[in-house]
């Protein structure tokens, strides 16, 4: 049997997220070390976590890092070979992280194992994209990135896909390097899909494991009384870092035509439901403001303005 305390850390990345990181750490088997990265400085939870899980290392961060930036810093803090990252919303299914690294050696050439995804137990397709065959002419005209839906059932077997989802992922260390880690001018959002397609270029594979199992909460890390300054902070980020990426991995041309493009329509967007839906004129213009932000090669600077 695998050492696997030795071999393997658990890295979650939070903020804000109230019970939902103790409900997440409690589906983790006591055998791995867990690293916890708080982005809210939360400094009674650290004692309380570190008590109550000997397992465990609460860092506290002195600022919102992002995700990217807290999973470099984690794979700075941490010394086996292979990191597991995951997020409060995650509920990791009976002997998950161990059904993964049952796969190391099926898998030589691997970068990432990555669980299957379920939403309330039903299996949703977050994570097959095919971001490296994208169809060029379709993606010149609209930006967008094309997914691989036909997965209407959880796969029969093991499954080689081009990308798959930062929601839980085992990486190993050593292909890491090899890429120059995370993109850290990245705060949210397409992180993983450019990591992916890194590891893609270098001729690492990336695999999905039907034997191990995770169930995503989306879009609720976070506590609920954060939730209207999260949305804005989600929508803003989002549409920042889709235009980094399309930038960074298509041509300029593309990017910019896009970008230009949704900017003007959530603009639009914004002042229409100013008279109709306020929520919604707010989404549209976090969406115009990042990605504004964006093409003007700003830094992805906006944090939600938390109180506690």
């Amino acid at each position: 049997m695998l050492e696997y305390n030795n071999i393997c850390t658990v890295v979650i990345t939070t903020f804000f997220a109230g019970d939902k990181l103790e409900n997440c750490i409690k589906n983790i088997s006591s055998i791995f070390k867990i690293l916890i990265i708080d982005n809210g400085g939360e400094s009674l939870k650290k004692i309380y976590f570190e008590e109550k899980f000997p397992n465990l290392i609460y860092h506290i961060s002195n600022k919102n890092l992002g995700v990217p930036r807290s999973y470099s810093l984690a794979n700075n803090l941490i010394e086996t070979k292979y990191m597991f990252n995951t997020q409060p919303d995650v509920v990791i299914k009976k002997d998950c992280i161990e059904n993964l690294l049952k796969k190391v050696n099926d898998y030589p050439n691997f970068a990432i194992l990555s669980p299957t995804i379920f939403h309330n137990n039903s299996y949703i397709v977050e994570g097959d994209y095919k971001t490296l065959k994208i169809h060029k002419n379709k993606y010149r005209e609209t930006g967008k990135i094309k997914f691989n839906s036909h997965y209407k059932n959880p796969p029969e077997g093991d499954l080689s896909v081009d990308s798959v989802t930062g929601t839980a992922m085992l990486i190993d260390r050593d292909k890491l390097k090899l890429i120059n880690d995370w993109d850290t001018n990245i705060f949210n959002y397409f992180e993983d899909m450019d990591l992916c397609l890194r590891f893609r270029l270098k001729g690492f594979e990336i695999i999905k494991i039907r034997n191990a199992e995770v169930d995503h909460d989306a879009f609720s890390s976070h506590d609920k009384n954060f939730s209207q300054k999260m949305d804005f902070s989600r929508n803003w980020h989002h549409s920042w870092s889709r235009f980094y990426f399309l930038k960074k991995h298509t041509t300029k041309i593309n990017a910019y035509k896009y970008g230009l493009n949704f900017f003007i329509k959530s603009i639009f967007k914004s002042i229409f439901y100013i008279f109709f839906k306020k929520s919604k004129a707010i989404t549209h213009f976090a969406k115009a403001y990042g990605t504004l932000f964006s093409i003007l090669n700003l830094q992805p600077t906006y944090r939600p303005k938390i109180k506690t």
